[in-house]
């Protein structure tokens, strides 16, 4: 996202991480906004030379935040009265707003290095860490009911957390999953095509990605018992073994897929390029590389390949 286009969900408020604003929208964009999150306003001038130092400095320390912060411009000549009021006599100079009233601030153009130390005691001193520490627990929720399958509490529990950090990988991740486990894999895709670059490429984004490839490639995979029948009868019929495990992964039965794909790569290894393993690696994708269930895999994988 860039500049003003940068959005957060807040229950209180919507509205950019970065945006200029003027007297009349002041006390929308500051006073009020400041009483949900800590609002830093950074008063510049078109012709004033630090200002354009700090200025890509303080947007660009405000979007590591992930909208725990947001930044105000405005601009003092455009603003002389607003300007007078908070007696700012020189410029850039930053305030920090939270409750409706200034906390903190500084003049000059500071070092990115210190402008992060301001913001981090501007976040603390205003409750933000503790406010990510409860949303943290909120996530460490929603996603044990998503592990125990509670798919419709789980959607909930993840919904109520995008309202409030809608670009944090974890909750996007979670709550799309939840669709896809809910039958709505069509929402879970429009979910994936409108996040930015840089959330899409979070490893947890990308599990979610895979799953929704994954029941793409088994929605018309037919019955296992076809092919069970099948592997009765032969054992070594790799094609129908292959075609077992992706109708069971339709029917969310992954660990007995994954038998099926291991024992394909016990008995031929190089089967159709390589095959079985490559479905294994991408199953074991849309897991995170902690579950319990991707590290057994992978020790039952690596045994057979070096044994």
């Amino acid at each position: 996202m860039n500049d003003t286009n940068d959005f957060v969900g807040n229950e209180a408020s919507i509205q950019p991480l970065i945006k200029n604003t003027d007297t009349s929208s002041f006390p929308k964009d500051v006073l009020e906004a400041s009483k949900d999150i800590p609002i830093l306003v950074d008063f510049w001038a078109e012709w004033c030379g630090p200002c354009k130092q700090l200025g890509p400095t303080l947007e660009s320390v405000v979007k590591s935040y992930e909208g725990k912060i947001k930044l105000v411009k405005i601009d003092i000549d455009k603003n002389k009265e607003l300007a007078q009021q908070l007696k700012i006599q020189s410029v850039p100079t930053v305030y920090a707003f939270f409750q409706g009233q200034p906390i903190d601030g500084f003049s000059g153009a500071l070092p990115e290095n210190e402008v992060k130390e301001f913001v981090n005691k501007v976040i603390t001193s205003s409750g933000g860490e503790d406010k990510e520490k409860q949303v943290e627990e909120y996530i460490q929720a929603a996603e044990k009911k998503l592990a125990s399958k509670d798919f419709d509490e789980a959607l909930n529990l993840f919904s109520k957390l995008l309202s409030v950090e809608e670009n944090n990988p974890r909750i996007v991740a979670g709550y799309g999953k939840c669709l896809i486990n809910l039958g709505r894999p069509e929402e879970a895709e429009e979910l994936i095509n409108s996040l930015e670059d840089e959330v899409l490429s979070n490893n947890s984004i990308q599990n979610l990605v895979t799953s929704l490839k994954l029941l793409k490639e088994n929605k018309n995979a037919g019955s296992p018992d076809e092919f069970e029948k099948k592997i009765a009868n032969n054992p070594n019929d790799l094609k129908a073994r292959f075609s077992l495990a992706n109708a069971l992964l339709a029917i969310e039965k992954k660990n007995e897929a994954v038998e099926h794909l291991l024992e394909i790569v016990k008995i031929d290894r190089k089967w159709e390029d390589d095959k079985a393993r490559k479905k294994i690696i991408e199953i074991l994708n849309a897991n995170d590389e902690d579950d319990l269930f991707a590290s057994e895999v992978r020790l039952k994988l690596s045994n057979i390949l070096f044994s």
